[in-house]
């Protein structure tokens, strides 16, 4: 049913700044209560994709410097709580990465099993290279699509969506005109990259699906762009 927003109080699903993965929460003695009570710290999703875009501000008295190395905990009702550690970020991240697997719900008539990696590299004028290396797919490709989507999950037809980029700023450049194609071998191989901009910069672009099709526009592959650090 995903995360909602409370009528009042706390929310259900929650981020928290902690000592440890199983510490106490962290905030500066000073404070005379907790102020990670979910009341503000509370995210809300999207039911069909999961995907939130919450935002709070939140004192709890310490800075940057003495939270580095504390627990990021993301606690859901009946789930097993996520955790993660607070490290410096590097300076400047640049690239994305995908695992591609097979296309969720694929019907098509031949028994595809695409596997290999999709990346995007950020130059400095924001356009990416989008380069893949995949194998397992349609022989002899030509002009085939390879894109970025709207959806962050491969795990339903419904979750993958349509192609992605900012209308704001540019229109849909996921064509053949666009160059956003691919060509295979007779052995279904296919590696090259081409330099597209979607309006999107790296972070909006992350955690997005990137989708392979075949000749015919059926959606072979798919994967799930992550953060390369």
């Amino acid at each position: 049913s995903g995360c909602s927003a409370p009528d009042e109080g706390a929310g259900d699903c929650t981020i928290a700044i902690k000592e440890s993965c199983e510490g106490m929460n962290l905030y500066h003695s000073y404070m005379s209560a907790d102020p990670w009570t979910g009341e503000v710290n509370y995210f809300t999703t999207d039911d069909a994709t999961t995907e939130t875009k919450s935002a709070f501000m939140l004192n709890y008295g310490i800075g940057y410097d003495e939270t580095e190395g504390s627990a990021i905990v993301v606690s859901v009702p009946g789930e097993t709580p996520w955790c993660g550690y607070l490290m410096k970020s590097p300076a400047k991240f640049t690239s994305l990465m995908a695992d591609v697997g097979t296309y969720p719900e694929y019907s098509g008539s031949k028994d595809y099993t695409p596997t290999g990696t999709i990346g995007l590299t950020y130059g400095i004028d924001g356009t990416f290279t989008y380069k893949f290396d995949v194998e397992d797919l349609e022989s002899n490709c030509e002009g085939c699509g390879i894109h970025v989507h709207a959806g962050v999950s491969c795990d339903s037809h419904e979750q993958v969506k349509g192609h992605g980029w900012n209308q704001d700023f540019v229109v849909d450049l996921w064509t053949a005109a666009g160059g956003a194609v691919y060509a295979t071998d007779d052995d279904g191989k296919a590696s090259g990259e081409f330099k597209l901009y979607n309006g999107f910069d790296i972070f909006s672009n992350m955690n997005h699906a990137v989708v392979i099709h075949a000749q015919d526009g059926a959606r072979l592959g798919c994967g799930v762009l992550k953060l390369v650090v």
